[in-house]
């Protein structure tokens, strides 16, 4: 079957992003094609400046998951030195239209592709004007362009509810439970350690309330802190998270984290006494959060 297809690095997924994944659906559906997001892997910024910067607001697999849950199939095409020098005519009829049998193609506002960035809408349609070719406007929110550079701006000082009204969704951490230290276990607040995959971005270190997603797809309010632990001595960064009213064993399966408030910056603790006595107050108060988020008052 012939395809709608849009490429690009779509980090985030964000709610231009998802402007765009409407808008696809649409078009295919009109045109009795199959709608498609084709994802540059890894980053393109990864290749033409340095591995992990930026950080990436949605791993590979984040980001396969969120596109197919929006109802779009998902692919990737390995992003390669080799792929760079192609011209944009040749790298869309070889890469996109024949490898993908795709017939029309939505873009981004800033979408750009083939050797130099010379690949612009305008160029394409001069190139192909047979070709059903779709550019999507700038998406602002608050008065401000949604981008993944901004969502990543505000992570980075702990405004998880901004990031999230730009990205129309939870910040999502996930990945595989690994053993740490169990201190949380001796404190009486078990701990699930979230190891996430390479070059995610770790938001503002401090104490979050959010939502745990299990494999099995059961979910459960959650405590979770990000840092360094302080208190402790010899500690890494870690991503501890306390699932509340749980405790079935979770190690090595697969965990989603979804961060809805922040309750406060990493600090250091003068006893494990008063570290305990804190964690207490984290867990009532993310309690409370979590609960009038999913009953608001009318």
């Amino acid at each position: 079957m012939n395809r709608a297809i849009a490429t690009g690095n779509f980090d985030g997924c964000h709610l231009g992003h998802q402007k765009l994944f409407t808008f696809l659906k649409q078009k295919a559906q009109d045109a009795g094609l199959k709608p498609m997001i084709v994802s540059f892997e890894p980053h393109t910024r990864y290749l033409l400046g340095a591995p992990g910067k930026p950080p990436l607001l949605t791993t590979s697999l984040e980001k396969k998951e969120f596109i197919e849950s929006f109802g779009l199939s998902f692919a990737s095409i390995p992003f390669t030195h080799a792929l760079t020098q192609k011209s944009f005519e040749t790298f869309l009829e070889q890469n996109l239209k024949k490898a993908f049998n795709a017939s029309l193609f939505v873009f981004g506002h800033d979408h750009k592709m083939g050797s130099k960035g010379k690949g612009d809408f305008e160029s394409i349609v001069q190139a192909f004007p047979n070709l059903a070719v779709y550019q999507m406007q700038a998406f602002y929110h608050h008065n401000k362009l949604v981008s993944s550079s901004l969502i990543r701006e505000e992570l980075a000082k702990g405004h998880i509810t901004s990031a999230n009204s730009f990205l129309g969704r939870p910040y999502r951490l996930s990945g595989e439970v690994v053993l740490g230290k169990q201190l949380g276990r001796q404190l009486g607040f078990p701990t699930a350690n979230l190891q996430t995959e390479a070059f995610k971005l770790i938001p503002r270190f401090g104490v979050y309330a959010g939502e745990a997603t299990l494999q099995d797809q059961r979910r459960f309010k959650t405590v979770v802190n990000i840092g360094i632990q302080p208190s402790i001595e010899n500690q890494t960064m870690a991503i501890e998270a306390h699932l509340l009213d749980f405790s079935e064993d979770i190690y090595h399966s697969r965990l989603h984290i979804d961060l809805h408030h922040f309750l406060r910056p990493e600090q250091k603790f003068d006893s494990l006494h008063s570290l305990v006595s804190q964690i207490q107050k984290d867990t009532h108060t993310a309690r409370e959060l979590l609960q009038k988020q999913k009953d608001p008052t009318p």
